[in-house]
């Protein structure tokens, strides 16, 4: 089957599959994901290798009430105070990642019906990060190591593994930096230690069938500028 006709309500038969079709969901469906899935889902994600077999990771699974309460928190820390998370957000880019970047954000606007000129409608679209673009769970990957290079990876293949797992039973995902913005409104609400790190979250549930949005894939480069063979 091609995969550019497999529905983004079906599931994924096969790692290649899950891969090819899995993209950032930014519009979703209220239907509450069940228990047993998303216990599935993360049981199998701690698999995930790790620097001799340390596990830096913690994940924090947010539903209900809970979620409600604390989407109304992160809105009114994003609209009263500028981020502050606790990793370094990338601050330079190669000159040819800037252009996919800024691309990627032009085409997003777009799909969104949002003009480049209209400054308090893309205020608006980035608020709905807080708002885990109205999915009905959002998760918190946090950690108590020392960031370095190789917790990084590890943290990287862990997120991976859930948003294929994720598509493996039908469901989206979005991947947000954005969710680390304001730590302390997280640990507040989750009772976390000072000394676990909010590194990042994601946002998951099942994806928004008629939306313009979910139908957008980002481009890839083609395997020929990326890769070699010796």
């Amino acid at each position: 089957m091609n995969s550019s006709m497999i529905s983004i309500h079906e599931i994924a038969t096969s790692v290649s599959e899950a891969i090819e079709t899995r993209h950032s969901i930014r519009e979703y469906l209220p239907d509450s994901v069940p228990d047993e899935i998303l216990q599935k889902v993360f049981h199998k994600a701690l698999r995930t290798p790790s620097w001799k077999n340390s596990q830096p990771w913690k994940i924090h699974i947010v539903s209900g009430e809970k979620r409600n309460q604390l989407s109304k928190e992160l809105v009114k820390a994003a609209y009263e105070s500028t981020p502050r998370p606790e990793t370094n957000w990338p601050e330079s880019y190669p000159s040819d990642a800037k252009k996919r970047m800024f691309d990627l954000g032009m085409k997003i606007y777009e799909m969104a019906g949002i003009e480049r000129k209209d400054k308090e409608a893309r205020n608006q679209f980035m608020l709905r990060n807080f708002e885990f673009f109205g999915a009905p769970t959002a998760v918190f990957i946090t950690s108590k190591f020392d960031l370095n290079y190789y917790v990084g990876i590890d943290l990287g293949c862990f997120l991976q593994s859930v948003l294929l797992l994720a598509r493996e039973e039908g469901l989206g995902t979005c991947a947000q930096a954005a969710l680390s913005s304001f730590p302390d409104v997280v640990k507040n609400s989750l009772g976390l230690p000072a000394e676990e790190k909010v590194i990042l979250g994601l946002s998951i549930g099942y994806p928004k069938p008629d939306s313009n949005l979910n139908r957008f894939h980002t481009p890839r480069e083609s395997a020929e500028e990326l890769i070699r063979f010796y």
